[in-house]
């Protein structure tokens, strides 16, 4: 019993330690574009495996809200009741929330739906392709 009321103290600091010293995932994306007041939001992305599957109710589809404008911001992160989600199930499911914040007009750097979208290879990079840069047209 003694050695128990000795290992209390300790085990309620590093509790504490990993209580205060864990963050909430949030990740933010800037392109050049100035923002607009207009978002689009995910408000639950379904992620698994502590995010090593992404989501798969992504991409967040930016057009009906953003039109041609692109997106100026993208804003990842976890709410605390997704937290709690993601400790319950031991990371096995990862929620997020996705933003999206509209560019002002013109063209924006990014495509307007570039949340885990596929990346196609282009020709410079292959093998068959010759030294150099590419040509522009």
């Amino acid at each position: 019993m003694r050695t128990f009321t000795r290992r209390v103290p300790i085990v309620v600091l590093l509790l504490g330690c990993c209580l205060v010293f864990s963050g909430c995932l949030k990740t933010r994306i800037v392109t050049d574009e100035a923002a607009s007041a207009e978002q689009a939001e995910l408000p639950w992305a379904h992620g698994f495996v502590n995010g090593l599957v992404p989501p798969i109710n992504a991409p967040l589809n930016t057009e009906p809200t953003c039109g041609g404008a692109g997106v100026s911001e993208v804003y990842f992160r976890q709410t605390f009741v997704q937290l709690v989600a993601q400790g319950l199930t031991s990371s096995l499911y990862t929620p997020q929330r996705f933003t999206a914040t509209c560019a002002e007009g013109g063209t924006a750097s990014a495509p307007s739906s570039f949340l885990y979208e596929k990346v196609e290879t282009h020709r410079y990079f292959t093998p068959e392709a010759t030294s150099g840069p590419p040509s522009s047209k």
